[in-house]
């Protein structure tokens, strides 16, 4: 009984403060007078069907008709949000007023002096990169649509208005700078922004897990363009070359995570360590071979693969052997050690055959003395340390390897 009467003194209420009688409020809702007096009086409840009726007519919540009581916080969120649509409007036409203003005077003043508009198309470019900032997000705001992307929407109205600023800044001047300006900027903004935009932007669903890959590669591909325009606007030659060492530099970092997160055929990922090796490689033979062409068979190539045997070999044993992880440390340690006592001599081989033989031979027969230390005789004694050394841990990592092996194979 509590309830219908709570129920009943809040209509009463409400229906006073709108200044209506019973019998407009009866006939608003095409009931009789009399079942309007049983609701404030309550002695019973209206028809479920009636409620958004009675609410429409009262102006009132479903929950606050429900509740019998007024819902405060949500009248104030929308007092709050009537606020902020009116500050929003009032914001808009205050820019809109001080852009207007600046352009209409910025046009009369560059009529009167040069009798033509010229610099005032700087100004205009300006106007646009400064309203770009402050009122796309805004105008963002108005539709549901575009407000999720008002971050995406600001910046790339932003990166536009300063290239077109850019464009007007070079044809004012009567440079030729603009493709190198435009695609520095375009290049610097993204390096910064694009991490945060990415996570914002409607990608398809193949990109899902992989915008770091994205980012990576598009901010390699506007270094490349960087590249390319400043060769075209110093008229050099030398794009190749420095493309190629960008790449080559780039993919020590960059390609693990691309090989991490490309969709690659199910036969090649389990090879991505080889596939890394594979990339690098024909790269820096083609950077050597774009250095000095002249010397790429006779000196570079040789060397060059000298230098990758360690390292290749290396992966393989980590990668493919199917040895525990002593084992293959072992291994390692033997190869390094092997390949450091083998490499001086087959580089004095490789230089001999492009500047003749060496007056003194390297020797694969190390003449250590640790009797002797001094000269020549310093450096032999090192270099059989470091063998020793190398020697030592493959003993050590393959025999603590081997002995589980022998006895897991015996049980």
């Amino acid at each position: 009984m509590d309830n219908k009467k709570t129920f009943g003194a809040y209509i009463l209420q409400r229906r006073k403060e709108l200044g209506m009688t019973q019998k407009e409020f009866a006939q608003k809702l095409y009931v009789t007078e009399s079942a309007v007096s049983k609701w404030e009086r309550g002695l019973s409840y209206p028809d479920i069907t009636l409620l958004l009726n009675i609410c429409s007519v009262l102006d009132i919540s479903e929950h606050e008709l429900l509740t019998g009581s007024e819902d405060i916080h949500a009248r104030n969120a929308e007092k709050l949000a009537s606020k902020y649509l009116l500050l929003s409007k009032r914001y808009r036409v205050v820019f809109f007023i001080i852009y207007g203003l600046t352009l209409l005077g910025c046009a009369i003043g560059n009529l009167a002096a040069q009798h033509r508009l010229d610099w005032f198309f700087i100004v205009l470019s300006s106007v646009l990169v400064a309203a770009s900032l402050t009122l796309t997000p805004v105008f963002a705001d108005l539709y549901p649509k575009t407000e999720k992307l008002k971050g995406p929407l600001t910046a790339l109205s932003f990166i536009l208005s300063l290239e077109l600023l850019l464009l007007v800044c070079c044809l004012y001047t009567g440079g030729d700078w603009f493709w190198v300006a435009g695609v520095s900027v375009l290049f610097g903004l993204s390096l910064v922004l694009l991490p945060f935009l990415l996570p914002c932007l409607p990608l398809p669903a193949c990109f899902d897990g992989r915008r770091t890959s994205l980012y990576l590669l598009t901010e390699t591909a506007l270094l490349l363009l960087l590249l390319f325009v400043c060769q075209v606007y110093t008229g050099g030659h030398w794009f190749l070359i420095t493309a190629v060492s960008v790449l080559f530099g780039l993919g020590f970092f960059i390609l693990p995570v691309l090989l991490r997160q490309l969709p690659l055929p199910e036969p090649l990922c389990r090879h991505k360590t080889l596939l890394y090796f594979a990339v690098q490689t024909p790269l820096l033979m083609f950077l050597l071979l774009a250095a000095d062409s002249r010397l790429f068979l006779t000196l570079s190539l040789p060397v060059s693969l000298l230098c990758l045997i360690l390292p290749w070999a290396l992966m393989a044993v980590i990668r493919y052997l199917p040895f525990n992880g002593l084992i293959r440390a072992g291994l390692c340690f033997g190869l390094t050690g092997l390949w450091t006592w083998l490499f001086p001599a087959a580089l004095e081989f490789v230089l001999s055959l492009r500047y003749g033989p060496a007056d003194t031979a390297y020797p694969l027969n190390i003449p250590f003395d640790f009797s002797q230390w001094g000269g020549n005789q310093t450096a032999m004694n090192v270099i059989a340390i470091v063998l020793f050394s190398f020697a030592a841990l493959c003993a050590g990592f393959l025999i603590a390897g081997i002995a589980p092996e022998l006895k897991r194979r015996k049980k």
